[in-house]
C-alpha cells in the first residue's frame, strides 16, 4: 500500500470512529506493521486490518446484530449467537470492511472477524492482529507486560498467555464468555504442550 493509499484509508476511517478509537487503531498498525516484518507477514495486509479492525467497535449492539442477521457470512452469522454481544464488532467489522472498503482478501477479513475472541485456527496476520489489539503502547493492565515480552519470540505463547488473562478476567467479573475464546485458549494449550513434548525428545 503506497502511502497515498493509507493516508486516504486513515482519512475514510476518522470520518466514521471517534478520535480516540482512531488513535488507538493507530497504535494497533504501528504494533501490527513492526511484529509483520519481524515474522514475515505482509506488512499491508497487517496495516489495512489493524486501520479497520474496530471499524464498528461503537455501534450499539442492536446495530451490529441487525447487520450480522442479514448476512450470508458464516462466520458472522455463528458468531451472532454468541452470550457476550460485546465481540460482535469483530464479524461485522469484517463485513464492513469487504461492503464498504472494497476489502475482499479473506486472510485480512479473518483477522479483522477474529481480533476479538480468537480461534482454535488462526494464521500469522490474524494472531499479529489480535496480539498488536491486546499490547498497543496505549493498554495498560496486569498481565500485558508479559504478553509484550513474548511477541518476538513465539506468537502462540504470546496468544496462549493472552487468552488465558482474557478468561480469567471475565471468570473474575462474571462476563459471559464467547465458546471461540474457550477454544482458542484450549487450541493453543495443546500446541504449548506439543511444542514442550517435542522439546524434551529433541
Amino acid at each position: 500500500m503506497i502511502p497515498e493509499e493509507r493516508a486516504h484509508l486513515v482519512d475514510l476511517v476518522a470520518g466514521r470512529v471517534p478520535k480516540k478509537r482512531l488513535k488507538h487503531m493507530l497504535r494497533v498498525e504501528t504494533l501490527a506493521v513492526r511484529l509483520a516484518r519481524f515474522w514475515g507477514v505482509s506488512e499491508e495486509k497487517a496495516s489495512v486490518a489493524s486501520l479497520l479492525h474496530d471499524i464498528v467497535r461503537d455501534e450499539p449492539e442492536s446495530t451490529l446484530l441487525e447487520l450480522v442477521k442479514d448476512t450470508d457470512d458464516p462466520l458472522a452469522r455463528e458468531m451472532a449467537e454468541t452470550s457476550a454481544p460485546v465481540v460482535l464488532h469483530a464479524p461485522v467489522g469484517a463485513l464492513i470492511a469487504r461492503r464498504d472498503f472494497g476489502v475482499d482478501d479473506p486472510e485480512i477479513l479473518r483477522a479483522i472477524a477474529l481480533h476479538t475472541t480468537g480461534a482454535s485456527h488462526m494464521d500469522r496476520l490474524a494472531m499479529i492482529v489480535f496480539l498488536a489489539d491486546y499490547c498497543e503502547s496505549g493498554r495498560h493492565f496486569a498481565g500485558v507486560e508479559e504478553v509484550r515480552s513474548l511477541l518476538f519470540s513465539s506468537l502462540e505463547t504470546a496468544m496462549l498467555r493472552a487468552l488465558a488473562q482474557t478468561l480469567s478476567y471475565l471468570r473474575q467479573h462474571s462476563r459471559p464468555m464467547d465458546r471461540h475464546t474457550v477454544d482458542a485458549a484450549a487450541a493453543f494449550a495443546c500446541l504449548a504442550a506439543e511444542d514442550s513434548q517435542r522439546l524434551r525428545q529433541a
